[in-house]
């Protein structure tokens, strides 16, 4: 990473494991999976990543988690720590 460079969290919502290798590729520290979401941090902009969700096909919702507040149980809190 470059000094300066901003990271963002991205949640994939899907139940496809189609998107996981376009959140791999983008990914700044890996990816967490789980729960019907894809989390991962990455300094690629919405739109690139969203191009690349769009060429593997329908079934997915893209969201910058650009201030990341939830609450949730124990299977839920891997994937969003991660990002958080």
């Amino acid at each position: 990473m470059n000094k300066g460079q901003t990271i963002f969290p991205y949640i994939i919502v899907t139940s496809k494991e189609d998107y996981i290798p376009v959140a791999e590729k983008f990914a700044y520290k890996g990816v967490e999976v789980g729960c019907g979401v894809i989390t991962f941090l990455s300094e690629s902009s919405f739109q690139t990543i969203s191009d690349e969700l769009k060429a593997v096909g329908p079934g997915y919702a893209l969201i910058l988690a650009d201030n990341l507040n939830y609450f949730g149980d124990g299977n839920f809190s891997r994937a969003f720590h991660h990002i958080n």
